[in-house]
């Protein structure tokens, strides 16, 4: 009963709801000016490994909100946390923690879906890439700050591209600073394309209709063809080295300063 109740939940972060056997989990809207509040980070990351230990729901969908705002999101995270006193006690606490997620997302015993749209940074492709179908609205953009600021993306988005798209393929995407829809679905980094107006209705229908023998098929596919968990920690750990060199270094400073003056900031 416990498990039950936990969840079902709405926060700053996040909301969660039962339908059945599937659980929706909504994101709630200005990610970034959450990040440096390690207790709402740690609420969802709680809610998730809740997630994994129940048996009550066999099907996750993940609703993106449309009040993103792409690389802009990840400009204002990086100028937020390297404005704390705290920088790098945020930085390797964020990073350990979007390491568990991706680690748990990959060994999830549910069927992931994943529903976004508008302005999609690559920190939340690199977290919609670890769901089993990824599901966008028309006229959505991914949009990279990463390699603006010589960097790379967190979360497994370099695992996870070559797995589904080869090595060279996946440098390539991550060296772009941005891709349409239509790009991603053509190369197969998406799924589907629905309109805007439909994205949720049509994830939520996808996930109503799994049958569990469906489920369980498709799990075993993940686990023989798309996630080697060992693999997949070591890239995360390569992640965390380079992106921190870089991180801490003069040029990466001079980087961010000079795309907050483009912006006007």
């Amino acid at each position: 009963m416990e498990a039950t109740t936990s969840l079902v939940t709405d926060n700053e972060f996040f909301s969660a709801e039962r339908r059945d056997r599937v659980l929706v989990v909504r994101g709630k809207p200005h990610f970034t000016r959450h990040a440096g509040d390690l207790k709402k980070i740690d609420a969802f990351f709680d809610h998730l490994e809740i997630i994994a230990r129940t048996d009550e729901v066999g099907v996750v969908a993940f609703i993106g909100s449309p009040e993103k705002s792409g690389a802009d999101d990840t400009l204002e995270f990086f100028e937020s946390l390297l404005g704390s006193r705290r920088e790098d006690y945020l930085l390797q606490r964020l990073l350990n923690l979007v390491n568990n997620y991706a680690l748990t997302m990959a060994g999830l015993n549910k069927l992931t879906i994943n529903a976004d749209c508008g302005r999609i940074s690559l920190f939340h492709l690199s977290m919609s890439l670890a769901c089993d179908y990824r599901i966008v609205a028309e006229g959505s953009v991914f949009e990279n700050a990463f390699v603006e600021l010589g960097t790379l993306p967190k979360g497994g988005c370099g695992y996870f591209l070559s797995r589904l798209l080869g090595g060279g393929k996946a440098a390539d995407i991550l060296t772009w600073p941005r891709f349409s829809a239509e790009e991603a679905l053509t190369l197969g980094v998406v799924d589907r394309i629905v309109p805007r107006d439909k994205l949720e209705e049509t994830a939520l229908d996808m996930a109503d209709n799994y049958q569990e023998e469906q489920v369980a098929a498709m799990l075993a596919v993940r686990r023989l063809l798309k996630s080697d968990v060992n693999e997949l920690r070591r890239s995360l750990e390569t992640e965390d080295m380079l992106l921190l060199n870089r991180v801490n270094s003069p040029a990466f400073r001079k980087a961010l300063e000079a795309h907050a003056a483009s912006r006007g900031r």
